[in-house]
């Protein structure tokens, strides 16, 4: 989720181009994340000091860790801790803009610190984003007056990414009066704190969920594309619903329907843009009437 949103802005501010984002995406789904790279960005190393290892990896037969450790740069546990993260999407993100030579490795700090100053956060909230947790990313979309929706919001999210595309990533969500959408599926969850939300198509990326989930290629949204959503949007509140029962806040899951979710709302909405890849869709959610 991560090399979308930091990708995104990197097109919107000039720092690289469209096809650029494009060609390091494609770059970051078979990069395996240097360890000095990790280093630098765990603090660990400077980067005289990585570019110093690599250049003595090309004198002699021996692992980064082993040359490194051997200057006295990083102990076998910090070893330990550096190969764990070498699958994190941010890392390997930042690896593929290097390994494309869209940007220089220097700059890399620079850029990182000019997206945290363009979007307001802090040093805590660009680290969360770095971590590429869901759990820790979605806080950062949601406005104060929707963050009671933050579960169920995260719960979509994950199962987007596990289940139809890993390029899922969300947009900065808005509360709104009334959100009278077409082509769209909601489901009521009734109980002491019951919710309503909703799939409702955006440019394309709710077809593209319908067609993956419902294991067929549906050429428009129509009522059986829509029923093959309303099945995905079950299996997300049912697995919402089990959480919350978890916790001993019991809800009763509805059968899906076509209604629109203002008709059912209490308050006002919290609308969420989800992109999968160029493409986007909206979920809804609200206190249920």
């Amino acid at each position: 989720m991560v090399e979308y949103i930091l990708g995104n802005y990197l097109v919107e501010s000039g720092k690289i181009t469209t096809e650029q984002l494009k060609q390091t995406l494609v770059k970051q789904d078979s990069v395996r994340v240097k360890l000095g790279l990790i280093a630098v960005e765990e603090g660990m190393m400077t980067l005289e000091q990585t570019n110093e290892v690599n250049r003595l990896q090309a004198l002699m037969d021996k692992r980064f860790g082993d040359i490194a450790i051997s200057k006295g740069y990083l102990t076998d546990e910090q070893i330990g801790k550096l190969l764990k993260k070498q699958g994190n999407n941010y890392l390997t993100f930042i690896q593929s803009l290097v390994d494309c030579e869209h940007v220089a490795m220097e700059d890399i700090d620079e850029l990182i610190n000019d997206f945290r100053l363009a979007n307001g956060y802090s040093n805590s909230e660009l680290d969360a984003l770095k971590s590429d947790e869901v759990d820790r990313i979605v806080p950062l979309f949601i406005p104060d007056a929707g963050r009671q929706f933050t579960e169920i919001i995260a719960t979509t999210i994950r199962t987007l990414i596990r289940l139809i595309d890993r390029h899922t990533y969300i947009g900065v969500a808005e509360m709104v009066d009334m959100f009278p959408a077409t082509d769209q599926v909601s489901q009521a969850l009734r109980g002491e704190n019951g919710i309503i939300d909703c799939f409702s198509e955006g440019d394309g990326a709710l077809l593209n969920i319908c067609s993956v989930f419902g294991q067929e290629d549906f050429p428009q949204l129509d009522l059986d594309a829509l029923d093959a959503a309303g099945e995905f949007l079950n299996c997300i509140n049912g697995l919402y619903a089990s959480s919350r029962s978890r916790q001993g806040d019991f809800v009763e899951l509805m059968p899906p329907d076509y209604e629109d979710v203002t008709e059912k709302a209490k308050s006002i909405i919290c609308k969420i843009p989800i992109f999968i890849g160029d493409h986007s869709f909206y979920f809804t959610v609200a206190e249920l009437v």
